[in-house]
């Protein structure tokens, strides 16, 4: 009983010394823990929510993506569809406006022509004119065919200002309700002028001047005075001016004694002693732009002026 006792302590004895010889038993690692069953199932439903998230947002992305494409695609078809209308659409509106031009172009060339012959029947007129107190039956015969003639040349001057007006409008590309001044004027400000080349008594200038709806010109101010005075030629030219009443006056009715005025000094005179009969009652340009009163029946250049607006309503 005593051996078995000693027996047991020295068994005892010797784990505990073993014990203290090996030590506490270690940890285990977080790898270790890690692998054990429910956090390896918790990590990889984790890690399968990430993924999903990923995949869901990537998808998001590429159905946008899908759907600008096919609205830049549509809208591209839609530019590419409407450039070739408006291009065909302008082809066949530059087609139809070349044929427009060529054949205005064309009328414009016959308008010239019997131009050409009105100016003539025109000059024949004024010809006879002088004659008429020579004529026996003037009353019956010379007056009406003067009409007429008058009537014909003022009905071409105003078709030829009509297609020139068109032509300019077709080539500006401008509405159809565009103003222009007649071919061969000179447009400035609201105003059309045509500038002649040859002499004329001033009553037969202004008469000129009204078959293409105009009249002598009248000078408002010293900005239009020194433009027409730019293009004066060099030349003694007639203006809308006169005193055949006894009293200076516009052929427009403009206000002489409150408007512009360009005399030389001196001027007017109303001198006597040209040897012409009567007095010197037209005003005309000198070369250096200044005015002058001299003697109506002179054959001096013209200037006419027309309204943009009236010439143009007459071109059309």
């Amino acid at each position: 009983m005593t051996m078995t006792y000693e027996n047991f302590q020295d068994l005892e004895s010797e784990e505990k010394v073993q014990g203290v010889r090996n030590g506490p038993p270690p940890p285990q690692s977080l790898l270790q823990h890690l692998r054990s069953g429910p956090c390896l199932l918790l990590l990889s439903l984790g890690f399968g929510l990430l993924l999903l998230v990923i995949i869901c947002v990537v998808g998001s992305q590429n159905s946008k993506f899908q759907r600008d494409l096919v609205t830049l695609r549509t809208d591209f078809s839609n530019f590419t569809s409407n450039t070739v209308a408006e291009i065909q659409a302008l082809t066949s509106q530059g087609s139809s406006v070349e044929e427009m031009i060529a054949s205005l172009k064309a009328e414009v060339e016959v308008i010239k022509q019997e131009q050409q012959a009105g100016t003539s029947e025109l000059q024949e007129y004024t010809k006879q004119k002088a004659h008429l107190g020579h004529c026996p039956h003037c009353p019956s015969v010379c007056v009406p065919v003067h009409s007429e003639m008058l009537l014909r040349v003022q009905r071409l001057m105003q078709d030829l200002n009509k297609l020139t007006c068109q032509v300019a409008t077709l080539k500006n590309n401008a509405s159809t309700e565009s103003t222009c001044c007649p071919i061969n004027w000179v447009e400035h400000q609201d105003s059309c002028y045509w500038f002649s080349r040859s002499g004329m008594p001033w009553a037969e200038a202004e008469k000129h001047c009204q078959l293409e709806n105009a009249h002598l010109v009248v000078i408002n101010s010293r900005e239009e005075q020194n433009f027409v005075q730019e293009h004066l030629n060099f030349a003694y030219t007639w203006m809308g001016l006169s005193d055949r009443e006894g009293a200076w006056k516009w052929v427009d009715g403009t206000d002489y004694e409150a408007g512009f005025q360009n005399w030389k000094p001196g001027q007017p005179d109303d001198w006597q002693g040209h040897g012409l009969g009567g007095g010197e009652d037209c005003a005309h340009f000198h070369p250096d732009g200044r005015w002058n009163d001299d003697v109506c029946q002179k054959p001096y250049y013209w200037v006419c002026e027309a309204g943009l607006t009236q010439a143009s309503q007459e071109s059309h």
